[in-house]
């Protein structure tokens, strides 16, 4: 079982915990990009992972490349380019103080990535899932035009889409995000978004006042409109403070919404992440053809875990997620 993503890997410069990027005298180096996440997830898991980008020539393309090939993700297909690397610097937040992101990715090398860059057939070959997001789609007109001549491969070949809306207003407006995520979804099997997402994206509207009976409306409202999107999920999450919060999953499939238990994370490690980690459950599950059950609580506790990790992935198997499942939090594993 293979998943291909489509998305920009990103440079991270990180503060520590405590620390402001105003008076920081050093910066933690890393690599991330949402695509990326749930491919180092994926690749934990067991499953083969391709990664399908464009990076800088210079020292920078070059660490990319061995932070990739370390996470076991294909890297045939990762192109190389003029442009520079794209960057995002994390202030990382503790107690009541929120984590702040700031975004240096303009003319980056994958903003310029286009159709005489990719041979389609070729990058999706033997391919079970094609991956993408809201972040990709807002980089560049290029990119996004290449994304919807993959789209319409994958249609015509039964490659299960799978489309995070990813909404990040620094990089988009939300007229035009609305805009463009109406032409994906019809391509979409597997859809990620919430109730945000269906009011401010798709302009739905649904008086329900119980937040799951509102999620099932909108989802239902979802699956109707657009018949092929057969799988939809995200999460409710709670922030008591940056370091404490609890994390529920909500899996849509066949009509019917199953809800996780409610999960409290006390010590917060990390939390940039955390949603592309329960993305790779629920796309572990589906490959695996899991029960719904399943799927929502191996999803959130894969999530819940990439809470404790320094870093943008995951790093945890699918063996430790399903031993958290099963045993939950205190025994030592000996």
């Amino acid at each position: 079982m293979k998943v291909a993503a489509f998305g920009e890997v990103l440079l991270r410069l990180a503060t520590k915990k405590g620390v402001l990027i105003s008076n920081t005298g050093e910066l933690n180096v890393n690599y991330g990009g949402g695509e990326t996440n749930v491919l180092v997830s994926l690749s934990n898991f067991g499953l083969e992972t391709r990664i399908i980008t464009k990076i800088s020539e210079d020292s920078f393309g070059d660490g990319m490349l061995h932070y990739l090939r370390s996470k076991s993700i294909e890297t045939k297909y990762v192109f190389r380019g003029e442009g520079r690397t794209p960057i995002y610097f994390l202030e990382v937040g503790s107690g009541n103080r929120n984590s702040k992101v700031i975004y240096d990715r303009k003319n980056s090398a994958f903003s310029s990535i286009c159709e005489e860059d990719v041979v389609i057939e070729e990058v999706l070959k033997d391919v079970d899932i094609f991956h993408f997001s809201g972040i990709t789609l807002a980089i560049s007109e290029d990119v996004r035009k290449l994304t919807f001549k993959m789209l319409e491969y994958c249609r015509k070949n039964n490659i299960l889409v799978s489309y995070d809306s990813n909404y990040r207003a620094k990089m988009w407006s939300l007229e035009e995000a609305s805009k463009v995520t109406k032409l994906v979804l019809p391509y979409v099997n597997i859809l990620s978004a919430g109730i945000l997402d269906a009011e401010n994206i798709l302009n739905m509207k649904c008086d329900k006042e119980d937040k799951y009976e509102k999620l099932k409306c909108y989802y239902d409202k979802i699956s109707k409109e657009y018949p092929n999107i057969k799988h939809i999920f995200s999460s409710f999450r709670e922030i008591k403070s940056a370091s404490v919060n609890t994390l529920q999953c909500n899996y849509y499939t066949n009509n019917k919404l199953f809800s996780s238990k409610i999960h409290e994370i006390d010590d917060i490690v990390d939390r940039v992440g955390g949603g592309d980690a329960l993305t790779s459950g629920i796309l572990y599950g589906i490959l695996r053809k899991k029960s719904p059950e399943y799927i929502s609580e191996f999803a959130v506790v894969a999530s819940v875990l990439k809470h404790s990790i320094y870093g943008d992935a995951n790093l945890v198997t699918s063996e430790e997620v399903e031993n958290q499942v099963n045993y939950g939090v205190g025994k030592i594993s000996r």
